[in-house]
């Protein structure tokens, strides 16, 4: 339980913000612009109303607001076929394409009968037939209705789902970028494990440290906790300190451009009075998963290659997608059976194997399904 961290292959310092020396983010926009209206062409729909954030920033890539807690459903970005266009709720360019013009955007109001006659406004809005949606409140759904007489609304989010499955390569060096970005993290958190630091503290320098790296706000506090004693994962660091001999959870993740990647990793605080059993246990489920992504398959093929594996039950979700924040499919705990695995798709990929008495293992990869099988993208400790 001592991994060391390898090199990535993506260099990292201190200019980790969004640059096109990494990806022609111009190109990459315009790509993923086709492949949504290409998905709106064949399901036949003119005009798609976004408000899941993800969505939104696949569509138009403009920099969105970081918030805590939840909103409900806004139409915070239109799509219409007929113009080719893309419109963006936002009250000034700060942060917005440039492939996105002033007229593209309409301002926000807190008055709801305001913010739908300015997206009423939009051009070829009003004759569209198909409008498709990725959320809906009771009142906005009439609003919608109601931009277009007589207008059918669909659902949109399974099309923007579709599109942004499958990762282009330069997603995927995003991704490669955010991998690299939380390993440097695992290697700062690692540094200041021992004896008597607090949980807190390390969650302490795991922001800092990508903060340091440019990187935006880290997409989650669920980085590091102790996991001596228990037998179920728990996700908020507490001011517990962290005693000697003690398995700790390391798990950081990191944006790029949008796109999060992470892993996670179980290490032994001082001595390695540790029991290797259980190490290697969770490091045998890991490889049976990673070894069961690959195109062609289906979900169920990881639910075997756990069972086979021997690790015992699964007691959290073995895989999910992951690009613009965590996407489907979902795969464990019942769920995710019957999805496709497709060539080009990214997937967090996770191992957790506890025993009474001695506490719990977490390990933790980014995953390509490549051509000719899984690439891992989160290298740190692995051969």
């Amino acid at each position: 339980m001592s991994p060391v961290a390898r090199d990535s292959g993506v260099r990292v310092g201190v200019m980790s913000l969004e640059d096109s020396s990494r990806v022609d983010f111009a190109a990459l926009r315009a790509e993923r612009r086709a492949k949504v209206f290409s998905g709106m062409d064949s399901a036949g729909i003119d005009a798609l109303i976004l408000g899941g954030a993800g969505n939104v920033h696949y569509v138009c890539g403009a920099r969105l607001l970081g918030r805590a807690g939840v909103l409900p459903f806004a139409p915070v970005c239109v799509v219409v076929r007929s113009t080719g266009r893309v419109h963006l709720l936002s009250t000034w360019d700060e942060g917005v394409p440039p492939e996105i013009e002033r007229e593209d955007l309409y301002p926000l109001s807190w008055n709801p009968a305001n913010l739908m006659a300015s997206v009423s406004a939009i051009p070829g809005l009003r004759k569209s037939r198909r409008i498709g949606t990725d959320g809906l409140t009771a009142s906005t759904k009439a609003m919608i209705a109601s931009l277009a007489s007589g207008a059918e609304v669909v659902d949109g989010g399974a099309v923007v789902e579709a599109c942004r499955r499958v990762k282009t390569d330069a997603e995927i060096t995003c991704l490669e970028v955010a991998a690299a970005i939380s390993e440097s993290a695992l290697s700062a958190m690692s540094a200041a494990l021992g004896p008597g630091v607090s949980e807190r503290e390390l969650l302490g320098v795991y922001s800092e440290h990508v903060a340091r790296l440019g990187a935006p706000v880290p997409p989650s506090e669920s980085v590091c906790f102790v996991a001596s004693g228990t037998v179920g994962l728990r996700y908020v660091a507490a001011d517990r300190v962290v005693g000697d001999g003690e398995l700790v959870v390391l798990a950081p993740g990191a944006l790029y451009a949008g796109y999060e990647a992470g892993l996670a990793r179980t290490l032994v605080a001082g001595s390695s009075g540790a029991d290797s059993a259980l190490d290697e246990r969770c490091t045998a489920g890991l490889d049976a998963l990673v070894g069961a992504c690959r195109a062609g398959g289906v979900g169920a093929d990881l639910y075997r290659a756990w069972e086979r594996a021997g690790v015992g039950a699964a007691s959290v979700v073995l895989a999910h997608g992951v690009g613009l924040g965590a996407e489907p499919p979902v795969i464990g705990l019942g769920l995710g059976r019957d999805a496709v695995l497709e060539e080009g798709m990214v997937l967090s990929v996770q191992s957790w194997v506890a025993e009474e008495g001695v506490g719990g293992c977490l390990q933790r990869d980014t995953v390509v399904i490549g051509a000719s099988g899984p690439v891992v993208l989160t290298r740190y400790g692995r051969p």
